[in-house]
């Protein structure tokens, strides 16, 4: 059965709905292509996600996401979505007693932003930039949202014209620098830095569906 899907910016696509069929369509990450997922819900790069931030990425073969502790159980996702603004003031990155403690977050890879917030959390359960991604809701429209790794915020970046208020500014990622063990990585539009964790920098959480 043919379908007319009205995307949010406009255009028309025409797409062929099969109940069984879990993705399909054009993909790679950065481009606009439309996907469809089972149920007939289809997304294009710039469209409002299920949790009310912007989706930025999307890999038609999927990737795995695993953090228990955040809802994610070995889930197989397609998308990346950024929630819509920073969140309010710059934030660091530890707290003052674990400043100094090395975390073992060492994923940079798509996906591995869950496990990264994870790990901190569980070295430093009221580590800023973590915790505050950690309880984000979104106005409770989804409570699984994570602190990015480096790859997921240069992914950012590269779509930034379809994500609001993306301005040029350093932010947090979620990947604990090997050296030395009080600074953590962060994120310039394609630069990584190391910067120590008591350094307050702007945070943009994201979630995987």
């Amino acid at each position: 059965m043919k379908k007319k899907v009205q995307f949010l910016r406009g255009a028309v696509f025409t797409a062929i709905l099969f109940a069984a069929v879990l993705s399909c369509g054009g993909g790679g990450g950065d481009g606009g292509s439309p996907n469809l997922l089972g149920g007939g819900i289809i997304y294009a790069i710039g469209d409002t996600g299920p949790g009310g931030g912007i989706i930025f990425y999307y890999d038609a073969a999927g990737f795995i996401v695993n953090a228990p502790s955040l809802g994610y159980n070995n889930k197989t996702c397609y998308y990346l979505e950024a929630a819509p603004a920073d969140l309010g003031a710059p934030l660091e990155w530890a707290t003052e007693s674990k400043k100094g403690a090395y975390i073992n977050a060492k994923g940079t890879a798509i996906g591995t932003g869950a496990a990264n917030t994870g790990a901190i959390l569980a070295g430093d359960p009221d580590a800023l930039a973590a915790k505050a991604c950690d309880e984000y809701t979104n106005g409770g429209k989804a409570d699984d949202w994570f602190l990015p790794t480096t790859s997921e915020l240069e992914k950012l970046w590269g779509n930034r014209s379809y994500v609001d208020n993306f301005t040029v500014a350093k932010r947090w990622s979620s990947y604990q620098a090997s050296s030395p063990a009080d600074a953590a990585a962060s994120v310039q539009q394609f630069s990584i830095s190391a910067d120590p964790k008591r350094t307050p920098l702007l945070v943009r959480p994201i979630r995987a569906f």
